[in-house]
C-alpha cells in the first residue's frame, strides 16, 4: 500500500524554487507554444486532434495516417516531442501554483491538504499525456500496422489527462478566488501567468471534455 506523506510539501520544494518553477514554465511555454502551432500546421494532420485523441479506434487513426506522406508524419512526431516540452511547462506552472496557493492556507487546514493533493493530481495528468504522446510516436513507426490496442490505450490516457487537469485547474481558480476575497495575498505577481496559461489550458481541457459528449468545438470553429 502506498503511503504518501503530503505534508512534505510544506517546505519542499522551497517557496523560492516553487516560484522559479512557475516562471520557468511560463518562459519556456512562450517559446515553445508557437513551435507547437507551426508543427500542427505543417504536419497537415487530416482531422482535429480531438478526433484523434478521443477516437478509441485504431482504424480511425490509421485512416488519418493514410492521408499523410512520410514527411508530414515526421513533422507530426516532432509535434509530439514539442508537446512533451509543453507538458514540462504545464507541470512547472500548475504544480507550482497548486503549492503556492496551498501554502497560503492555515497549516493542517483542509484547503492546504487539498492543494498538495492537486499537485499530485497534476503529476498524474502530465504522466498520462507523456505516455499518450509516446504511444502516438510508436504508432507512427508502423502507420498502417500498429496494434489497435495502442490507439485505445492512448485515448483512455487522454481522458485521464483531461479529467486530472480539469480538477486541478478548478481547484486553482477556486482557491485563488477564496484567498483573494479574504485578502490573504495579492494576485498581481501571478496575474499574467494565470491569464495566459489558463487561456490555452482551458481551451484544451474544455474542448476535450465536450468532445466526449459529442460536441467537437474544434471542427465548429474551423467551419
Amino acid at each position: 500500500m502506498i503511503n504518501l506523506n503530503i505534508d512534505k510539501f510544506d517546505d519542499w520544494p522551497s517557496p523560492t524554487i516553487t516560484k522559479r518553477l512557475i516562471y520557468l514554465g511560463f518562459i519556456v511555454l512562450m517559446v515553445n507554444y508557437p513551435i507547437i502551432i507551426i508543427l500542427t500546421l505543417i504536419s497537415n494532420y487530416p482531422a482535429t486532434f480531438m478526433e484523434s485523441q478521443l477516437s478509441f479506434s485504431g482504424a480511425v487513426i490509421k485512416s488519418h495516417f493514410l492521408e499523410m506522406n512520410a514527411e508530414q508524419i515526421l513533422y507530426y512526431v516532432f509535434y509530439q516531442i514539442s508537446d512533451d516540452i509543453y507538458d514540462f511547462c504545464h507541470l512547472c506552472i500548475f504544480i507550482g501554483l497548486s503549492l503556492f496557493l496551498a501554502r497560503k492556507f492555515d497549516e493542517d487546514s483542509r484547503w492546504r491538504k487539498m492543494g498538495y493533493w492537486m499537485a499530485i493530481v497534476g503529476i498524474i495528468g502530465t504522466i498520462s499525456d507523456l505516455t499518450e504522446n509516446s504511444l502516438i510516436i510508436m504508432m507512427t513507426t508502423d502507420p498502417q500496422g500498429f496494434p489497435d490496442v495502442w490507439a485505445i490505450a492512448h485515448s483512455w490516457l487522454a481522458v485521464v489527462k483531461y479529467i486530472m487537469w480539469a480538477i486541478q485547474a478548478v481547484w486553482i481558480i477556486w482557491a485563488d478566488v477564496k484567498l483573494y476575497k479574504n485578502k490573504e495575498f495579492t494576485i498581481k505577481p501571478f496575474l499574467a501567468v494565470i491569464g495566459v496559461v489558463f487561456a490555452q489550458h482551458w481551451t484544451s481541457v474544455v474542448f476535450g471534455l465536450l468532445y466526449l459528449f459529442g460536441v467537437d468545438l474544434v471542427a465548429i470553429v474551423h467551419g
